[in-house]
């Protein structure tokens, strides 16, 4: 048994304006059988520098994020594993990001993911797993 199953599962939902369900898409769960996984709820660094996140595992394999501050935009730099550092996101309040890998491979995950906010102690909620 692994030491850590980390699922995720979505739901994707479009509604007309009066209501109705045109879209009600059940992605399901998505299930990694994995060694680590945290979730933080936390207030981020009290400057606007970029600031890299304490990763459980040495290549994370699922990762959520999501911007809980009222005004704050935050940017998210990630390195893919074999890769390069890049810009994954840049979230506005509320924004969310989701990358969940269901299999482990030489070209898949996260070796390094940093933040950027342009608002000092912006407040956010996360996920890191592998």
């Amino acid at each position: 048994m692994a030491a850590s199953t980390n699922n995720l599962s979505l739901v994707v939902n479009q509604q007309d304006s009066s209501g109705v369900n045109i879209i009600n898409r059940s992605i399901g769960a998505i299930s990694f059988a994995g060694v680590a996984g945290e979730f933080d709820k936390r207030t981020l660094a009290a400057d606007t520098n970029i600031h890299a996140l304490d990763l459980p595992v040495a290549i994370v394999l699922q990762f959520y994020f999501k911007n809980t501050h009222a005004t704050a935009n935050i940017l998210i730099t990630a390195t893919v594993q074999g890769g390069a550092s890049l810009v994954a996101a840049r979230l506005p309040p509320g924004g969310v990001f989701v990358y969940w890998a269901p299999v482990t491979a030489s070209n898949v995950g996260y070796t390094a993911i940093s933040y950027t906010s342009d608002v000092a102690s912006a407040t956010a909620e996360m996920f890191l797993g592998g």
